[in-house]
């Protein structure tokens, strides 16, 4: 029987913060090695799965420095002075320490990463250690403090995991959003993947999909209706068209 097409609501989503959890969970389903070593190497499985961080800092100089360095795979919004909210795939937060690897805020943010989720990120600890920087605390956010904040925020720090089964041709018109679509399977007739992303990247999905010439309004429909349920602000507030 020819599978579905379609983009659909994975059927279990990662944790808040949970990441290697999650991870260690999916892999016999997925396909993929859960041993630390492995798992590290293997850039689309970290892209499954993420982190939403709070940081705080003594001074606002060496985050302005941070963001200077165009962190761009990574969410950032600044909550109030000396505080700021971090999100992103666990594949985004290894990409942007390599990047920033000489920055402050990315030390700090790589010792808090290696003491709380070792078996993601301890290959980048370096050889010779690095001094711990002073004046940038960070930790994990809870599910109660992620409600709590105001919806513009939590469009883009709410993450949820989906599903595609398309054509070649229709899954191109992934890559003309802001996203970044992980591609598992591919033929002549279909690629199969999955996309990890914040809230905010789906309304722009579907508001986009909904055109009547869109090549992808047959799927983004059904999955508005889905997400009406689970998230019904903002969906609900989306007009069919």
């Amino acid at each position: 029987m020819e599978e579905k097409k379609g983009i659909f609501v994975f059927k279990k989503q990662p944790p808040l913060n949970q990441p290697y959890a999650f991870l260690k969970e999916m892999g016999p389903e997925l396909g993929f090695e859960t041993e630390p070593e492995k798992l590290r190497a293997n850039h689309k499985a970290l892209s499954l799965a993420g982190l939403v961080l709070i940081t705080e800092l003594d001074s606002e100089t060496p985050f302005h420095k941070f963001l200077e360095g165009q962190p761009c795979r990574i969410n950032i919004d600044k909550l109030e002075r000396k505080k700021y909210v971090l999100s992103g795939s666990v594949e985004a937060f290894r990409e942007v320490y390599l990047e920033h690897k000489e920055q402050k805020v990315a030390k700090a943010l790589l010792l808090f990463l290696c003491q709380h989720f070792p078996e993601l990120f301890e290959d980048l600890w370096p050889k010779h250690g690095l001094v711990p920087p002073v004046g940038i605390s960070l930790r994990g956010l809870s599910e109660e403090e992620l409600a709590g904040f105001d919806l513009s925020i939590r469009l883009r720090h709410v993450y949820l995991l989906s599903s595609f089964n398309l054509s070649p041709a229709e899954a191109i018109e992934l890559f003309a959003l802001d996203a970044r679509p992980q591609i598992w399977h591919k033929t002549d007739e279909s690629v199969k993947g999955f996309l990890f992303e914040p809230l905010l990247q789906y309304m722009a999905l579907i508001t986009r999909g909904l055109n009547e010439e869109h090549p992808l309004r047959e799927y983004v429909r059904p999955l508005l209706d889905t997400l009406k349920k689970l998230y019904p602000e903002p969906f609900a507030l989306i007009p069919e068209a």
